[in-house]
């Protein structure tokens, strides 16, 4: 009995540990499948596998809300072309969301909990080394291995990228995006700092991870942090002013590639490069501008904020199928109307004939590719329909009265996954709920 439980042990420590680790390699695919994916599935299967070892029940209260949940989505397979890949999208969106909810219904009362933490801290460290290396490794010129996952751009073929030449390099570690680290790892280090009793070098350590992320998603996810620690949880200690110290000075530090390291391929100012591309710095400059990027980006997020309130008093559930289409349809309304003639003689054509180059209002691609709202609650809320809210408010309102600290924690964990950019909810965020819920705490902060 007890040799089958230590091998148990050792086996969920070693398979979670591995897990992690994948979840984290965002930027790699093997075979066209991103690691990523991968390590979330490793998780839902070492999950059912602790579910049959422990032979626990499902309730029939989770099994209602999984059904209440997914009925838009039901719903909507009826109008579906079961044989175009709008199917293996919604596959695809509907597993992630019951891998959520498995890994959280399990893990929250397995006996295994601090196995699990105590690897999740060790990958939390490995993460942290290797983001560390990749970021000085993209600064000198040092070996990292090839990103051979595509990119995040609208055409689903982009390169990574991890080069600014006229702005300050920024921390992408493992992962595809500034934000998508911060998306994942910040809840991850709340679940960590809550959890357990942390050296001052992991604060460190920590804070140079998210500040050299320059995100924008970490500046108000440490504002949140440094409101709820010092105001409304008066905890004000050594480690939480070493934490968003160096983070504010990582933030705001410039750290320019092309001044630190000229030599780098990458700069304009390597002749061999310019000479072998035919570019001249002023080209490069234009086609790679920071400013164009960053009104690019806010217009994003005001395209999705007008969506949000405009669609949100009608909004019975779209579907995980239909969410992001009908988030298209709506921002491709004034790209249509200006372009009617266009769109009525040659859309085929020219979807493909500029499928590098934008056409036209600069937004073309809206006429025959689907974007992602890119908000983890906005995406679930119209996918679910206000059921979501409705979980979400009475979640946070039953910690708050059952434990107005711990539910300041639960209700702030449940923010950073809410504004992330990451729209799924994703089993590694179910694991992370379900320590934050569950697990005893090893200190009173």
């Amino acid at each position: 009995m007890i040799k089958n439980l230590i091998r148990d042990e050792k086996v969920i420590e070693i398979s979670f540990f591995l897990s992690l680790i994948l979840v984290f390699l965002d930027s790699y695919e093997f075979m066209k499948f991103p690691l990523t994916w991968i390590g979330n599935f490793m998780i839902v299967a070492i999950c059912i596998f602790i579910f049959y070892k422990e032979k626990m029940q499902i309730s029939s209260l989770v099994l209602l809300i999984i059904f209440i949940t997914l009925i838009p989505t039901i719903f909507n397979l009826f109008t579906f072309d079961f044989l175009s890949s709008e199917i293996v999208y919604t596959i695809t969106r509907v597993a992630s969301y019951l891998g959520f909810v498995i890994t959280f219904f399990v893990i929250s009362q397995s006996k295994f909990k601090k196995i699990i933490f105590k690897n999740m801290i060790k990958a939390f460290y490995l993460i942290i080394a290797l983001s560390i290396y990749t970021y000085f490794a993209q600064l000198f010129n040092f070996y990292e291995p090839i990103r051979n996952r595509p990119g995040t751009g609208i055409l689903g073929f982009d390169n990574q990228t991890n080069f600014w030449p006229s702005s300050s390099h920024r921390m992408i570690g493992t992962f595809r995006e500034p934000v998508f680290l911060v998306s994942i790892l910040f809840p991850f280090f709340l679940v960590i700092h809550y959890k357990s009793i942390n050296k001052t070098i992991f604060y460190a350590l920590s804070a140079i991870l998210f500040g050299l992320t320059k995100s924008e998603l970490s500046l108000i996810l440490i504002a949140t942090f440094i409101f709820l620690e010092i105001i409304l949880m008066k905890k004000l200690n050594s480690k939480v002013i070493i934490f968003i110290s160096v983070f504010l000075i990582c933030f705001f530090i410039p750290i320019n590639e092309c001044n630190i390291s000229p030599e780098n391929y990458e700069c304009p100012q390597n002749d061999d490069i310019q000479t072998s591309n035919n570019l001249n710095v002023e080209e490069i400059e234009y086609q790679q501008s920071s400013p164009e990027d960053f009104e690019f980006q806010n217009r994003e997020r005001l395209d999705s904020v007008k969506f949000f309130t405009n669609f949100i008093s009608n909004n019975s559930g779209y579907g995980f199928q239909s969410a992001n289409q009908i988030y298209t349809n709506y921002l491709a309304k004034e790209v249509k109307n200006e372009m009617y003639l266009t769109n009525r003689t040659l859309p085929k054509y020219l979807s493909v004939r500029y499928l590098s180059e934008s056409f036209g209002t600069g937004r073309y691609f809206l006429t025959y590719e689907n974007i992602n709202l890119q908000n983890n609650f906005m995406f679930n809320l119209y996918s679910i329909g206000m059921i979501y809210f409705v979980l979400l408010f009475c979640v946070i309102l039953f910690s708050l009265l059952n434990n107005f600290h711990n539910g300041l924690k639960i209700s702030f964990i449940l923010f950073s996954v809410a504004i992330a950019s990451i729209e799924d909810l994703l089993p590694i965020y179910g694991l992370y709920l379900s320590l934050l819920f569950t697990m005893e705490q090893n200190e009173d902060k």
